[in-house]
């Protein structure tokens, strides 16, 4: 045990020794499925969600590692997404924005020089959920969660274009008190969206 231990230990050293390091700055469109806040509690009236577009905006550090011919890619970005619910326990049109951090920790390989394909999972911790009128309280909520991203991307020269969808894995909710109806409503506030990212080597 103590051998494969030592072994994994040198190789894990020997790999970061002949990593490349690159960083930079990264941001983009973020475009969340209406199932991602979706109420999952029971209360009266219909439900009709519909998503908005969000944005993300952060930094990242990619190290590739020519042994392996892969590249791993940490990044840390601040997202907001928002959906709309109409007829929520009669209480007319409210927004959910949700504001989250954002890691996820992706593993790729490059083709034909400019391709990338890309894997990894994904940690959220929420910021603030809240709506835009005061009708919805907050009673609890889930801070973390985890999701799975996969995506294909080009680079060229500093610049670099991907596109990803993420799903989430972990049970997340939200839950409020609507003030008019005293109804508790839960939201599922799992990552599950389509992602368009523009990056900066700097």
């Amino acid at each position: 045990m103590k051998k494969i231990y030592y072994t994994l230990i040198l190789a894990l050293i020997t790999l970061t020794s002949q990593a490349q390091l690159d960083y930079g700055l990264k941001g983009g469109l973020n475009f969340n499925s209406a199932e991602q806040a979706s109420m999952i509690g029971s209360a009266d009236g219909a439900i009709n969600a519909e998503s908005r577009i969000g944005f993300h905006l952060g930094g990242f550090i990619e190290a590739k590692v020519p042994v392996l011919g892969v590249f791993v890619r940490p990044e840390v970005v601040f997202t907001s997404i928002k959906s709309e619910y109409t007829d929520l326990v009669q209480t007319g049109a409210q927004t959910l924005t949700i504001n989250k951090i954002d890691v996820p920790i992706l593993i790729g390989k490059s083709f034909l020089r400019t391709l990338r394909v890309f894997a990894g999972p994904s940690f959220q911790y929420i910021v603030d959920s809240s709506f835009n009128l005061n009708e919805f309280s907050e009673t609890d909520k889930d801070d973390l969660s985890v999701g799975i991203q996969l995506g294909i991307g080009v680079k060229f020269g500093k610049f670099g274009v991907d596109a990803r969808w993420e799903k989430g894995i972990s049970n997340s909710k939200s839950k409020y008190i609507a003030a008019a109806t005293v109804t508790e409503v839960s939201f599922d506030t799992r990552p599950n969206q389509f992602i368009i990212g523009l990056s900066y080597s700097l």
